[in-house]
């Protein structure tokens, strides 16, 4: 699902003002994928993912006319599930397991007549998804949010609180650690 930022703030303003059930639901359509991606990068935990962005976007629903005041819906509610996942974290004194980097049904499907690329892609893809879940929690979430989610160096920025040159220093870090694995990998 697309929506343009005139239709996102539509919908914003009709959940806020009526508590439209038809614009809650493509708000929940539209940032839901995003927010689960999101989460379970940072979990690596399906079902207590799911959990903290259903509650993120049931606070949502409950926020009423505050709805309105928040000028960026997304980075609001990028931000609340990287908040609620590191209460998690937390309060579960929870040990991240770096042994589910990838899940089959995460890899893009390629052209699917050529049997060997599409085994080249799977390797390379899993390759890549385990040197980005051996970074440091930072970097990956800046990785993640700007190659995955599409964010801007300035909207991470906000999310994670933390400057623009730390995330150029973030990525530049991740670039390289993935380059020099793959060339490794690929000789």
């Amino acid at each position: 699902m697309k929506l343009s930022s005139q239709e996102l703030l539509y919908h914003q303003s009709k959940v806020a003002y009526y508590r439209n059930e038809q614009s809650y639901k493509c708000l929940f359509l539209y940032f839901h994928p995003t927010l689960y991606r999101f989460a379970y990068n940072i979990l690596h935990d399906k079902s207590v993912s799911e959990e903290i962005v259903s509650d993120i976007m049931l606070k949502v629903w409950e926020m009423g006319n505050k709805l309105s005041q928040i000028q960026y819906l997304k980075i609001y509610l990028i931000t609340s599930v990287k908040n609620a996942c590191f209460t998690y974290l937390s309060s579960k004194k929870h040990q991240q397991s770096l042994s589910e980097t990838i899940d089959n049904e995460d890899i893009i499907s390629i052209n699917g007549d050529n049997p060997e690329q599409l085994f080249i892609y799977s390797e390379v893809t899993q390759r890549v998804n385990v040197v980005i879940a051996s970074l440091p929690m930072k970097c990956q979430m800046v990785f993640r949010l700007i190659k995955e989610e599409g964010l801007s160096y300035k909207e991470v920025s906000k999310v994670l609180e933390i400057s623009q040159n730390t995330i150029e220093t973030h990525m530049r870090i991740a670039l390289r650690k993935i380059r020099m694995d793959l060339q490794h990998f690929l000789k």
